[in-house]
């Protein structure tokens, strides 16, 4: 009966350990770092004027002009956290120092929000209509991505 009871308060001690640690890491995770780190993607991300407008598809082509390998994709996750359907992310054909959005005339103002959504590039608008988007994004040696969020 002892064993019994000496047992179960080892579990018991041990769960209430585990989960003050859970509790303690979730905190720890959620808050901002000492420069603030995560500060600015919670702001960015409930931005309404860097969001993807209600009820409109922006159809989104993401390319890498750097020899960094991934930021296509990471600049992938930050548009689409912002509500952008991005339909394609590869290598740019050519390097680019700055970083470019590329649209029509009718869709200059998605291409100013994703600029916010970004931190920032230059918007150039094309006369003919882009194939197979609304918005060409290429991203320059000038794009700082932010922080990962944890995506188990």
């Amino acid at each position: 009966m002892r064993a019994r009871v000496k047992t179960l308060l080892v579990a018991l001690v041990s769960l209430s350990v585990v989960g003050a640690g859970g509790w303690w890491f979730v905190g720890r995770a959620n808050a901002p770092g000492p420069d603030g780190a995560n500060a600015p993607v919670i702001e960015a991300v409930s931005d309404t004027s860097a969001r993807a407008p209600d009820g409109v598809r922006v159809r989104v082509r993401v390319l890498n002009g750097t020899s960094t390998s991934g930021l296509a994709r990471r600049g992938t996750q930050r548009l689409r956290d912002h509500g952008y359907d991005v339909i394609d992310y590869s290598t740019a054909p050519k390097p680019s120092a700055e970083t470019l959005i590329e649209v029509t005339a009718a869709s200059r103002e998605w291409g100013v929000r994703i600029a916010r959504a970004l931190g920032g590039g230059t918007v150039r608008e094309h006369a003919e209509p882009l194939p197979y988007a609304d918005v060409v994004v290429t991203l320059g040696s000038d794009w700082k991505p932010p922080a990962q969020p944890f995506r188990p």
